[in-house]
């Protein structure tokens, strides 16, 4: 008798378990992969989804590209992600190795100085506005996976962009990104 008064309540608490196991948030809906390179992040709590190819010029949403310096002897790291009218870039200068990296100085973007600091940036065209990290509200990039020689690299990050003009703010989360 008692096993059958307890069935019903086994069952009741099965289902409670897989009904609450189904409804995980999962961020990984976010990311998009192109050519090798996976990209997703959050900005303001919305999901930043790149989707802009410029077929004309063969440009794909996603760049994540070593670019090394020979008179320099750097290899810094620069992720690129495009969506309609905004962009998120991260650039990370060298040497670019496996840890956490943090976004808390005041720089401009590339290309406007050619070797700037590490910085994360937001930038919307049209109206044109740059949310970049500064000493004030910054940020952090960590990477996980760093190889420089065969072009591989993958990471985490999240920020905090400031408009220099208007003070304005602009928060990216969840961000994630890779290239093998």
């Amino acid at each position: 008798m008692k096993a059958i008064c307890m069935s019903p309540f086994l069952i009741a608490v099965c289902y409670l378990l897989i009904a609450v196991g189904c409804k995980k948030d999962n961020p990984q809906s976010e990311l998009v992969t192109v050519n090798g390179q996976t990209f997703g992040c959050r900005v303001n709590g919305k999901p930043f989804i790149a989707d802009k190819w410029d077929f004309g010029n063969n440009i794909p949403p996603i760049r994540i590209r070593f670019r090394y310096s020979p008179v320099l002897q750097t290899n810094t790291l620069q992720v690129l992600a495009e969506k309609e009218n905004q962009l998120i870039e991260l650039w990370v200068n060298s040497p670019v190795t496996v840890g956490i990296k943090n976004l808390i100085s005041n720089t401009l973007s590339h290309p406007t100085i050619v070797n700037p600091l590490d910085y994360g940036s937001y930038e919307t065209f049209s109206p044109f506005r740059e949310y970049i990290t500064n000493n004030i509200a910054g940020g952090h990039i960590n990477i996980l996976v760093a190889d420089t020689i065969n072009q591989k690299v993958e990471g985490t990050f999240e920020f905090t962009g400031t408009d220099r003009t208007t003070g304005e703010k602009v928060t990216v989360t969840n961000g994630y990104f890779k290239k093998f």
